[in-house]
C-alpha cells in the first residue's frame, strides 16, 4: 500500500524540480519585456516661432439684389438672361402696364373730384364770410342811425318845427330801411352755409398720395437694373405672371468679390482690420494677397461665431460667388518659443496631455498649447526645454507605464 503512494507522487516530484530548474531570473525577464512598450521620444526645442491663423469660408457678391414685382403682373418680355452683364438703369422685364396704368387714371380722377369739391366749399365760405361782414356794416349804420334820431328828437322845438319834423320823418325813414337790409343780410347768412374744409384738404392729400403710389406702380412695370452687376438669377419667362413675394430676379456685383470667414472667440481676439491675409480660393490656382476689411463687433448667434471679410478685386469676374476659400493669417513672430511636435498630443474629454519620459517610465502631463507652425506647436504650460517627450506610440500608454525607446 505504501509503494503504491510513492509510485503515484514520484511524477509531481519531478515536475515541481523541473519548473524550479527553470530559473526566477528567466521568469522575471519575459515579464518585463512583455509589459515594456516600445516608443520614440523627442525634446521640447526652444525656437522663433511664426504664427499663423488659417480661417475657412466662402466668396460672396458685394452686392445682392432681389428684384420683386408690387402687384401680380403678367410678364410680357424678359431682355436679359443669366450670366449677362447689366448696366445700373437697364431694362430686364417688361410686366403689363394696363391695370396700373387703370389705377393711375382713377387714382388722378379721385384728385380731381376732390380739387373741384374743395374749390367749390372755399367759393362758399368766401360768400358766407362776405355776408357776415356785410351784416356787421348794416349793424354799424344802423346804430349810427338810431343815434341821430335820438338827436334830432332831443332838439325839436317850436321855432323850427316844419324843418325839424321833416328831419324826423327822413331818419325814421331810413331807420326802418336799414332794419330791412339788416333782416336781409342775417336771411342771407342763414342760408349760406360754412363747410369745414380741412377733412377735404386731408382727403385730397391722401389721393394725391394715391396718385404717386399709382404711378409707381406703373414705373414698375418696367423692371430696370437697381445696380451694375451680372443676371444671377432670373426666375420668370414670357406670359407668366410675376408675384410680389417672389424675386423675378437677382443681380449681383462681384467685383469686388468679398471672401467670408467664420471665427470663433479666441481667433477674433488675435484679428483687426487692415493685417495682411493671403487667400487661396478652390479651383483657382493663384493666391490673393490681401487685406482684412471688416471684422465683426459682434457674434452670430446662429453659428456662435465671428464674421471676417476681406475684398478682392475681380474685373473679370473670375471669382465666383460660393467658391470656398481660406484664409492665411500672418499674426508675426513669437521669440524663444518652448515648442514640441504636434505628433506628440493626445486629446481626452476637454483635456490636452503629453507623456513625459522619466528614465524608463512616462507620466501623464497636463499642456496648454500655444500658436502652430508646420509641425511645432507651442507649449504655454507644462513643458520645459529639453523635456523629452512620447511622440509615437503614445497612444498604449498610461501614468507610469514603462517603456524602452526605440533606437534610431
Amino acid at each position: 500500500m505504501d509503494n503504491c503512494i510513492k509510485i503515484k507522487y514520484i511524477p509531481l516530484f519531478f515536475l515541481i524540480l523541473f519548473f524550479t530548474g527553470c530559473g526566477t531570473d528567466d521568469i522575471t525577464s519575459d515579464s518585463a519585456k512583455r509589459q515594456s512598450i516600445l516608443v520614440s521620444v523627442e525634446q521640447a526645442t526652444q525656437t522663433n516661432l511664426r504664427q499663423s491663423l488659417k480661417l475657412t469660408g466662402q466668396v460672396l457678391p458685394k452686392e445682392q439684389v432681389p428684384l420683386f414685382t408690387v402687384s401680380p403682373l403678367e410678364v410680357i418680355e424678359v431682355h436679359k438672361n443669366v450670366g449677362e452683364n447689366v448696366k445700373k438703369g437697364e431694362l430686364l422685364i417688361t410686366l403689363n402696364a394696363e391695370l396700373a396704368r387703370e389705377q393711375v387714371n382713377q387714382a388722378k380722377n379721385a384728385v380731381t373730384k376732390l380739387e373741384n369739391a374743395l374749390s367749390q366749399a372755399e367759393e362758399l365760405n368766401q360768400t358766407a364770410q362776405n355776408e357776415i361782414e356785410r351784416l356787421r356794416a348794416l349793424q354799424q349804420d344802423l346804430e349810427q342811425s338810431l343815434n341821430e334820431t335820438r338827436n334830432t328828437l332831443e332838439q325839436l322845438n317850436e321855432e323850427n318845427e316844419d324843418v325839424a319834423l321833416l328831419q324826423t320823418i327822413r331818419s325814421s325813414l331810413e331807420l326802418s330801411l336799414k332794419q330791412a337790409e339788416l333782416t336781409q343780410a342775417a336771411g342771407n347768412v342763414q342760408q349760406v352755409p360754412t363747410i369745414n374744409t380741412l377733412e377735404l384738404q386731408m382727403q385730397l392729400e391722401t389721393a394725391k398720395k394715391n396718385v404717386r403710389q399709382a404711378e409707381l406702380g406703373l414705373q414698375a412695370t418696367q423692371v430696370t437694373a437697381p445696380i451694375s452687376g451680372t443676371i444671377a438669377q432670373m426666375n420668370v419667362t414670357v406670359g407668366q405672371t410675376a408675384v410680389p413675394n417672389s424675386p423675378m430676379a437677382t443681380i449681383v456685383n462681384l467685383n469686388p468679390a468679398v471672401a467670408t470667414f467664420s471665427a470663433n472667440s479666441f481667433q477674433i481676439s488675435k484679428l483687426q482690420p487692415g493685417m495682411d491675409v493671403e487667400i487661396m480660393i478652390n479651383g483657382l490656382n493663384e493666391t490673393y494677397e490681401n487685406k482684412i476689411s471688416t471684422v465683426s463687433p459682434v457674434v452670430n448667434p446662429n453659428t456662435n461665431t465671428f464674421t471676417i471679410e476681406s475684398e478682392i478685386e475681380n474685373p473679370d469676374a473670375i471669382i465666383k460667388g460660393g467658391m470656398r476659400a481660406t484664409a492665411l493669417v500672418d499674426l508675426g513672430v513669437i521669440e524663444k518659443a518652448v515648442v514640441i511636435p504636434v505628433d506628440s498630443i493626445l486629446y481626452e474629454d476637454n483635456d490636452t496631455f503629453v507623456y513625459k519620459v522619466f528614465d524608463t517610465t512616462v507620466k501623464r502631463q497636463p499642456v496648454e498649447l500655444g500658436s502652430r507652425e508646420g509641425n511645432l506647436i507651442e507649449v504655454l504650460e507644462g513643458i520645459e526645454v529639453n523635456d523629452s517627450i512620447v511622440t509615437t506610440g503614445k497612444e498604449r500608454l498610461t501614468e507610469g507605464a514603462q517603456i524602452t525607446i526605440r533606437s534610431e
